[in-house]
Formats: structure tokens, C-alpha cells, sequence
């Protein structure tokens, strides 16, 4: 699963694209995000949209691919969440 997400000033987008390369099968989707975000926040958002549609379609073993280095990072550990107290 690919992700990618945008924030213009037009409107926040968020992508997502599914593909299983054994079956030859590809399946894009895009989203409209309807509140005002930043691009890490468009960028979760894709990341979240991408999950969710992976488990309606019932997938065991992923591959998650996105260009935004904070959220690859987090998701990968590297980057640990600063929690302020």
C-alpha cells in the first residue's frame, strides 16, 4: 500500500494506492478531506485511510510506502512521539 497526502488551499487530499503484484492487482483511491489540516496531518490521514481499506479487503502480510519521512519514521520506530506532561 502506497499513501500520499496534501494540504492546499483549494481543499486537503489524501491518496491511496492498493496493489498486490501476485494477482496484478492495483486499486487507487482518492479522499477529500473535509477540515483544515496541515500536510502531516493529510499525510496521516492517507496513512489511516490506506489501513483501513487493507483490512476491509482482509490483507495478512503488508508493505507500507509513503514519502513522508515523519510518519515512515514513527511507524518504523526511529522517531519516538514527544509526549509533553
Amino acid at each position: 500500500m502506497s499513501f500520499d497526502g496534501s494540504c492546499r488551499k483549494v481543499g486537503s487530499r489524501a491518496g491511496v494506492w492498493v496493489s498486490n503484484y501476485g494477482d496484478n492487482y492495483v486499486q487507487g483511491h482518492s479522499y477529500k478531506l473535509n477540515f483544515n489540516c496541515t500536510n502531516n496531518i493529510a499525510e496521516y490521514e492517507a496513512l489511516l485511510l490506506g489501513l483501513q481499506l487493507l483490512k476491509k479487503l482482509g490483507a495478512k502480510n503488508i508493505v507500507v510506502q509513503g514519502d513522508s519521512e515523519l510518519i515512515i519514521k514513527q511507524i518504523k520506530g526511529e522517531y519516538a512521539q514527544n509526549i509533553l506532561g
